[in-house]
């Protein structure tokens, strides 16, 4: 009983051992039925044929009956039940990304970091001064321009109030004098002074003819002349004095206005300076240019040092206070000496209407203080002159804007140039309406992929290029923080993004940049350029379900890739120049003149230098490779991938399970004893089972691509 015991012993011990050795054989070749068409990608999932197929068959092929006669067998394994389920989509991210890292491991980090980073870790310091100075100059720019339109709206307030009165002393006296002799009344007067040195002639003639039967009357056309003349007089000088008194009213208040706008302007300048010196972006230069990489970089192009001094002249764009309160001392004092004007001037009228009613009317005292008034008027704003204050005023404004007939001129020359290049990008974003069908299936997949994941979808916004160069060039500067972010972030931390971007540039297909160009230029057939499966990989970072969406956007960041380098080199080439406006102005219209030479470079000899300092060259696919760590939408960017792969395989990545498990129960015949062996099973506490002298045991295998 004790030696039959240990035989049955070991019979169920060789049981265990080749029931878990079947069971993982099964599994193995039920997960041997991937799919071919995704390993086109890298990628396992399980294919069409039925795994329960699969595992019976191996199963049953393992215990069938040798075909050796007389044969003893010691086992006779019987299989009693078996479950097969499959789980762990390939659609999945978490399932993706895995899947991404285990064919990427070994390759991408070396890639990325000898081919990317290295490249860009020697300009790090010069692109972080770069972008620091053109972010703060650029809202310098915007204020400084603001400003100074606001205190030339002033001056133009104080100029259009000014130029109401300039007819006036006409009216009054003409030419000026302090000495007014009588006349005699024979032509109609046609200023005050007239009127008044011929007063006493026409009191004379009213005075011969006054009682006289009026065919006796002598005088009658020379009197009646000398009325009209007055009345001419007076309605000229009211219809001046009235419009300009509104005018007075209204643009000297605007302008008071304005001035303290401008103020306002001024002292957030004053803050925009004194927060610039700090800019979280900067960490991330930092950190690439610190980096320890295997391999060589280039050499340092330098430490931004003339981008830096020119961030130091700044604060020379503010304004002193002082002139704020001069200027508004000179409106409030223009405004005071109108009101001298026109209460003179309203005298005058009075007594001019007063001169054919009345005898001995004061008229010439109210022409002589009317007319120094209003000399002295028009020299302190309508003449020119030394006394003249609002000559004196843009003499000050000017005197602050030594470098702006440059600057503009500049901005003429750089909006022309952008113009051109924003008319290409128009070109091809509306270039052509093929492969509609293919997008819009691909379409329909991305939000399958998305809704699968519960994740959520974001528009892509459309490319564009800003026709204002300060924007122009502030937000390829914004690119470049970005690269450096993205490149900054995968040092920190080689994860998942890094494999993602270097999965898509090894798997799908990107445009022939050469052969856009082509099209632009008039030559070659727009289909072949927009056809899908010529920007999987522009699809991918940018995500436009179009035509001609993704490749437009491709466009307009390498030109803003090549505009923020090369403004990095304008802001050394023109650093002096002095006015730091101007060394902008001077830079962007270098960065915009050589971002479009370089597109052309790019387009015709396949690739272009990183920048004038650094000699290694960037193909149009390295361009691709830096803006897919620019765009950090890793969720959307699987998705994107998981439905081109569903498109050009006609396989569903959700639909393609990665993970089965199985279960099978077997037994084999006890010899000796069941009893016993199953009354020792009870006490071991094993799982076990013996039913009808067999004994039963389950094992479970899973298994992942």
């Amino acid at each position: 009983m004790f030696v039959a015991i240990f035989i049955d012993y070991a019979r169920i011990a060789a049981f265990k051992v080749q029931t878990e050795r079947m069971t993982h054989a099964a599994m193995r070749s039920v997960m041997s039925a991937y799919d071919t068409s995704l390993r086109e990608y890298g990628l396992f999932g399980y294919g069409d044929s039925s795994g329960d197929a699969i595992m019976a068959k191996v199963l049953n092929d393992s215990v069938k009956p040798s075909s050796v006669k007389d044969r003893f067998p010691i086992l006779d394994i019987q299989w009693d039940t078996t479950t097969l389920s499959m789980e762990r989509e390939l659609g999945r991210y978490d399932i993706f990304n895995r899947q991404i890292q285990e064919d990427m491991k070994y390759r991408a980090p070396v890639d990325f970091t000898l081919e990317v980073i290295n490249k860009f870790k020697p300009m790090s310091d010069e692109m972080k001064e770069a972008a620091h100075t053109v972010d703060l100059l650029k809202k310098l720019q915007k204020l400084y321009d603001k400003r100074e339109e606001l205190l030339d709206e002033v001056i133009a307030n104080q100029t259009e109030s000014a130029e109401k009165l300039k007819n006036l002393p006409k009216l009054i006296m003409d030419p000026p004098s302090q000495a007014m002799y009588d006349e005699m009344l024979e032509d109609t007067p046609e200023t005050a002074a007239e009127a008044a040195a011929r007063y006493a002639d026409y009191l004379n003639k009213q005075r011969s003819d006054e009682g006289l039967p009026f065919r006796e009357q002598q005088y009658i056309l020379e009197l009646a002349r000398y009325r009209t003349g007055v009345g001419n007089v007076v309605t000229g000088i009211s219809m001046i004095i009235q419009p300009a008194l509104q005018a007075h009213q209204t643009k000297l208040e605007e302008a008071q206005s304005k001035i303290e706008e401008a103020r306002k302007i001024n002292e957030e300048m004053k803050r925009v300076i004194a927060e610039g010196e700090n800019r979280s972006e900067n960490a991330s230069y930092d950190n690439v240019g610190n980096s320890n990489l295997p391999g060589t970089s280039p050499a340092s192009t330098g430490s931004g040092t003339e981008a830096k001094s020119t961030r130091s002249l700044a604060s020379e764009l503010v304004r002193a206070d002082s002139l704020f309160d001069q200027l508004k001392a000179r409106v409030l004092s223009q405004n005071s000496d109108f009101s001298n004007v026109r209460r003179d001037n309203m005298e005058l009228n009075t007594q001019l209407r007063s001169v054919t009613g009345m005898i001995g009317v004061p008229i010439k005292p109210a022409v002589r203080q009317a007319s120094q008034i209003t000399e002295r008027y028009m020299d302190t704003y309508v003449r020119s002159g030394p006394a003249n204050l609002i000559e004196q005023s843009k003499q000050q404004l000017e005197s602050g804007r030594g470098s702006d007939a440059q600057r503009k001129a500049n901005d003429k020359e750089s909006k022309g140039k952008l113009k051109e290049v924003k008319r290409i990008l128009s070109q091809i974003q509306n270039g052509s309406s093929g492969s509609m069908d293919a997008f819009k299936q691909l379409e329909e997949y991305y939000n399958a992929n998305i809704a699968f994941n519960e994740a959520s979808r974001e528009e892509t916004k459309k490319a564009e290029i800003a026709g204002d160069p300060y924007d122009s060039g502030g937000d390829a500067m914004k690119g470049m923080d970005s690269l450096f972010g993205g490149m900054s972030g995968l040092l920190d931390s080689l994860g998942d993004e890094l494999f993602q971007n270097e999965y898509a540039l090894a798997y799908f297909n990107s445009m022939d940049f050469g052969q856009l160009f082509t099209w632009t230029e008039g030559g070659g057939d727009a289909g072949d350029v927009f056809k899908l499966e010529n920007q999987e990989l522009e699809y991918i970072v940018y995500g436009f379900h179009n035509s001609s969406g993704n490749i437009a956007a491709a466009y307009a960041e390498i030109f803003g890739m090549r505009l923020a380098i090369r403004t990095a080199e304008g802001l050394i080439e023109h650093s002096k120049l002095g006015n730091p406006l101007l060394v902008l102005s001077a830079a962007i219209l270098y960065g915009i003149t050589n971002a479009i030479a370089d597109m052309v470079k790019l387009a015709k000899e396949g690739s272009v230098e990183l920048s004038k300092y650094i000699k290694v060259k960037l193909t149009y696919r390295d361009h691709l490779r830096l803006f897919l760590l620019m765009h950090s939408n890793n969720e959307r960017k699987m998705s994107r991938m998981l439905a081109l792969i569903r498109l050009n395989t006609g396989v569903n990545p959700d639909e393609k399970q990665t993970y089965a498990s199985g279960n099978m129960r077997s037994s084999i015949k006890l010899w000796f004893l069941p009893g016993v062996v199953r009354s020792i099973g009870a006490v071991m506490g094993s799982a076990d089972q013996v039913e009808d002298g067999r004994f039963f045991i389950e094992r479970k295998a899973d298994y992942s691509y």
